[in-house]
């Protein structure tokens, strides 16, 4: 029987223990004196150890501690997977503004496909998705599943008698497309499947797509184990999915993100720094709630900034005050991060538009008002609102009213507008 290791160094921890003092506990094999593992353990009183990460994630991509407002499509899609081919979920495309949490809903999706075998296909609108996955990902993931080990023996070389050769048996075979790719690699698989993920669609080729809807119906007409899920904004999203050789993807379960509800962005808040050793007052949580208007990526930003304050100041809780302190800081990165990106392909017109809107101020604008300052009719600038609709930057607020779509965007907008400039 294997002999337990022991402990060299022991201490009682009495409440003197402070967060800078550290000791480590050795634990070795008393037989051979073969050090096997380290512990190292920080005792702290009312102060946070700078070793606790951050909890929040205001990273794009990056899936939250805790998911709250989205759990329908998450539970719709671990049914789908269960469910066998025909489901009609394991076919989504989900739409909604930017940092609204779409690249993050999909992180978690390819989570739950992967947590039950399935192997997972990530590609992006911005590149050539059908050529990445026929060239590059798919024969990955074969060469992961079946290495190629197929060499012929065509002679041996023997000192003296002289040397012969060795050659690879490589059939003439037809140029692999995305059909035939993905069926190569669903053949080697055994009661599991085959996820595909496509982000910012809106930015894909037509012929792109459509070569996908097309090969992706052939295996769903044949009952193979497949899904798809792909996500984008909702103007461009639009724009592809109208095309005709699309028309299957029309068909699919439709998700348009729209802002949490406050209770589940309380929830989110709340729930996100359990065990952390830092929590919001109520009071914090309301504020905090204020001020990211239901937006996933603000949530997270303020719980960040307001968390990463504390730990630095050694304080276990959050007030609103805090919250209130870090508002400025987050709608600056707010509006580097979204509202700049958002902006940065709109015709000048139309981000005239946008200023006048948020020169009037904030909450909903009469279009009469927007017209009359940038000194036209209503009649004039209709064209240019249906376009910002498009866009999803503005939206109907109301008979003859407009409202922005993005949290703080006239507030930024009224700001310098543009990514903060370091001398």
């Amino acid at each position: 029987m294997p002999r337990r290791p022991k402990v060299t160094e022991s201490r009682t921890i009495g409440v003197s223990d402070f967060v800078d003092h550290t000791r480590s506990i050795v634990l070795s094999d008393s037989r051979n004196s073969r050090r096997l593992l380290v512990y190292r353990f920080i005792w702290q009183s009312d102060s946070v150890s700078a070793t606790v990460p951050n909890p929040f994630s205001p990273t794009f991509g990056a899936s939250p501690r805790h998911w709250a407002g989205r759990r329908i499509i998450l539970d719709d899609f671990t049914r789908a997977l269960e469910s066998g081919p025909g489901s009609p979920t394991r076919s989504m495309v989900i739409s909604g503004a930017r940092g609204i949490g779409k690249t993050a809903l999909l992180t978690e999706l390819e989570d739950i496909a992967a947590t039950r075998g399935w192997i997972v296909l990530r590609a992006s609108g911005r590149d050539n998705p059908v050529a990445d996955l026929t060239d590059t990902v798919i024969p990955g993931k074969i060469l992961e599943l079946d290495p190629p080990s197929r060499r012929k023996v065509s002679g041996v070389s023997i000192a003296g008698l002289g040397s012969v050769s060795t050659s690879t048996s490589d059939p003439l075979q037809p140029v692999p497309t995305i059909n035939t790719r993905l069926r190569e690699l669903l053949a080697l698989l055994e009661s599991t499947g085959v996820l595909i993920t496509v982000d910012e669609i809106q930015d894909a080729d037509a012929e792109d797509i459509t070569r996908l809807a097309v090969a992706y119906q052939d295996l769903v007409r044949d009952r193979m184990e497949v899904s798809l899920v792909v996500a984008g904004l909702p103007f461009g999203t639009d724009r592809l999915l109208n095309l005709p050789g699309t028309t299957f993807l029309r068909r699919a379960e439709r998700y348009d993100l729209g802002p949490l509800t406050d209770e589940d962005a309380g929830d989110v808040i709340r729930h996100t720094t359990d065990g952390s050793g830092i929590e919001f007052t109520p009071e914090a949580v309301e504020t905090a709630v204020d001020i990211a208007e239901g937006y996933p990526y603000l949530v997270q930003l303020i719980g960040y900034l307001c968390w990463e304050t504390a730990q630095r100041k050694e304080r276990t809780v959050i007030e609103a005050a805090d919250v209130d302190r870090e508002r400025s800081e987050a709608v600056q990165s707010m509006g580097a991060q979204v509202h700049f990106i958002s902006l940065k392909e709109v015709p000048a017109g139309q981000r005239r538009y946008l200023s006048a809107m948020a020169e009037l101020g904030d909450g909903p604008q009469s279009t009469a008002d927007v017209a009359e300052a940038l000194g036209k009719t209503a009649g004039s600038t209709s064209d240019v609102r249906a376009r910002l609709i498009e866009r999803d930057l503005i939206q109907p607020a109301g008979r003859g009213k407009v409202e922005f779509t993005l949290p703080h965007l006239g507030e930024w907008l009224r700001g310098p507008g543009t990514v903060r400039r370091v001398q």
